[in-house]
């Protein structure tokens, strides 16, 4: 698939550390931040603009986003949702499915096991061999997925879209 109408690409947080405000206000790590801006580059160079980022509303994907953004990624519309933080593969392929028609390059940017586990189960066993071996090899911090969408955001669901990339950006 050379040119997908559409483009989906998933990302755990980068590094974060323990806050003394509880899971939702961990702050990243300076391996994080670094770590985020190095995606915030390959984003730009992979993907390009993006016309909406769904983003956990907790503090280490905010800031993996802030930093990733300072880096040079961009996007037209970037909302934070409470519903992506702490959610499971269930809200995560309803929050997909209610994409905007009009959104054809999104980032969901998210957290451990959600975001590893729609990865799996949304990648489609036509896509390259080494590619979906990639993401059978765990999905660290900062792990990237992109994958080629050529339905609706509606029609999404299990192994119905190409995963071409896997990468686990460090700064």
């Amino acid at each position: 698939m050379t040119n997908p109408q559409r483009t989906l690409v998933l990302m755990r947080h980068a590094e974060a550390g323990h806050g003394a405000g509880g899971d939702h206000d961990r702050p990243l790590t300076s391996q994080g931040r670094s770590d985020a801006r190095a995606a915030g580059r390959w984003l730009a160079e992979e993907v390009g603009e993006l016309d909406l980022v769904l983003v956990s509303s907790a503090r280490r994907t905010r800031e993996t986003w802030r930093e990733a953004a300072d880096a040079g990624a961009a996007a037209r519309d970037v909302q934070a949702s409470d519903e992506v933080y702490d959610a499971g593969l269930d809200e995560l392929l309803a929050a997909v499915s209610h994409l905007p028609d009009k959104a054809r390059a999104v980032l969901v940017l998210g957290h451990a096991p959600g975001i590893p586990m729609l990865a799996h189960v949304l990648a489609s066993a036509d896509g390259p061999a080494d590619v979906r071996e990639a993401l059978d090899h765990g999905f660290p911090t900062a792990t990237i997925c992109r994958f080629g969408v050529e339905r609706d955001w509606l029609d999404v669901g299990a192994a119905t879209i190409d995963l071409l990339q896997v990468t686990i950006p460090r700064g």
